[in-house]
């Protein structure tokens, strides 16, 4: 079965192209081609593409819409030199990343009308998200017609998330009213995240007791139980929570009356302000990428010393707390752009956990990159390990059974 999977976002389009067949050992995943559009919008959009064989070409024009931008990869997918379709009737499915359902849909289904609906419900509740995502499946709908179409949600792992954990201080009925309540964000990555912690400690989850760090421009802290998810921290929007790129997390909801109120910020202005101006770019005034804020922060600038400071006290406090929580730890696993490649961000958040019994290995850590591997030392009650990322086999695979399910 041939499966394109999507990732829109709100200026980008990830996408894969997975040959997914069976063999002995499970199914198996061929990628056939992928890559990124950025700029969505603008007209100078760029999209880098990447064939089957691993050769690499990159293109610029504009895109005006995620529309136009779907166009412009399907014409890559069958181009007679980059390609890897003779024609786009060779596509049985295509995998969407999703990020919110509210409480209608809590694992992947195959798109419906009522799918549909209730993505647009939930607009408000992921701003920054579902607009795209939806705009992904428009264009599909449109330019595929017969090719069956699969939600994979980004939320759907936290479903098991007790009450203590689920719930906010506030009036029941606003929950009743509005579905006011935790959902947690970035499952799809935590699930390629422990499904690399079983096959690193050859130990099923049922048996571990897992807190994962999914670090990139939006990053997310997970407990994870005996298989369950038990405490997440995003919540009812992915702004909640750790420190990220441009969202500021944790905050005392008194701060966002103050600033309304002294600023005369509209409820979309302060929404704008927390979710894209606040962050590792709002505190740091140099970037919304680590990267060029560890280079202003080694350079002496304080502001981006102050926002290392805080991304790297957020993500300690989350792992003692979830450590309470679980009752110990069994693994630390990290992932994402900055967790699989910010070996010094690593070292800052691990140092001084060595009373739960982790210990880092400095130079494994420095060695470890970009790809997966223990960072601990042998003899570290804990084990760390920097898993790679893969949530489009993820989506590709949920698509592959949804739709393999439904022709029987």
């Amino acid at each position: 079965m041939k499966v394109l999977v999507l990732n829109a976002g709100s200026s980008s389009i990830k996408y894969q192209l997975f040959l997914v067949e069976e063999g002995p050992e499970g199914l198996c995943p061929q990628r056939l081609g992928g890559g990124l559009l950025e700029r969505v919008g603008r007209e100078d959009a760029q999209l880098t593409h990447r064939t089957g064989d691993g050769r690499q070409v990159r293109l610029q024009q504009g895109v005006p819409d995620h529309a136009a931008g779907l166009d412009w990869i399907l014409s890559l997918l069958t181009h007679p030199e980059y390609g890897s379709l003779v024609s786009l009737e060779e596509l049985d499915a295509v995998g969407h990343r999703v990020v919110h359902a509210g409480e209608r849909y809590t694992g992947s289904v195959v798109v419906t009308e009522d799918v549909i609906a209730a993505l647009e419900e939930c607009i408000e509740l992921a701003p920054l998200h579902n607009p795209p995502n939806l705009a992904g499946i428009y264009a599909c709908r449109e330019r595929l017609p017969r090719t069956p179409m699969v939600c994979v949600f980004d939320n759907a792992l936290h479903v098991t998330l007790p009450a203590g954990a689920r719930f906010y201080g506030l009036p029941y009925e606003f929950y009743e009213r509005y579905g006011i309540r935790r959902y947690g964000f970035h499952g799809i990555a935590f699930r390629s995240i422990l499904e690399q912690v079983e096959q690193w400690t050859g130990r099923p989850l049922k048996e571990l007791k897992v807190v994962s760090l999914m670090l990139g421009s939006g990053s997310t802290a997970n407990a994870l139980r005996y298989g369950q998810s038990v405490e997440v921290s995003t919540g009812f929007t992915p702004l909640e929570g750790l420190l990220q790129s441009t969202r500021s997390g944790d905050l005392d909801p008194a701060v966002v009356a103050y600033l309304m109120e002294r600023e005369n910020l509209t409820p979309k202005e302060m929404a704008d302000l927390l979710n894209r101006r606040s962050g590792l770019l709002g505190l740091s005034g140099v970037s919304s990428d680590l990267r060029d804020i560890q280079q202003a922060a080694a350079q002496g600038n304080p502001r981006a010393q102050l926002a290392l400071e805080l991304y790297v006290h957020r993500c300690k406090k989350y792992i003692g707390a979830y450590a309470a929580v679980m009752g110990g730890i069994d693994v630390l696993a990290f992932g994402g752009g900055i967790g699989e490649n910010a070996w010094e961000i690593r070292a800052r958040i691990c140092s001084g956990l060595e009373f739960l019994g982790l210990r880092l290995d400095p130079e494994r850590n420095r060695e470890c990159v970009g790809r997966a591997g223990w960072i601990s030392t042998e003899d570290s009650r804990v084990p760390v390990l920097v898993a790679k990322v893969d949530e489009e086999w993820v989506i590709a695979r949920d698509t592959y059974l949804l739709v393999r399910g439904m022709r029987g």
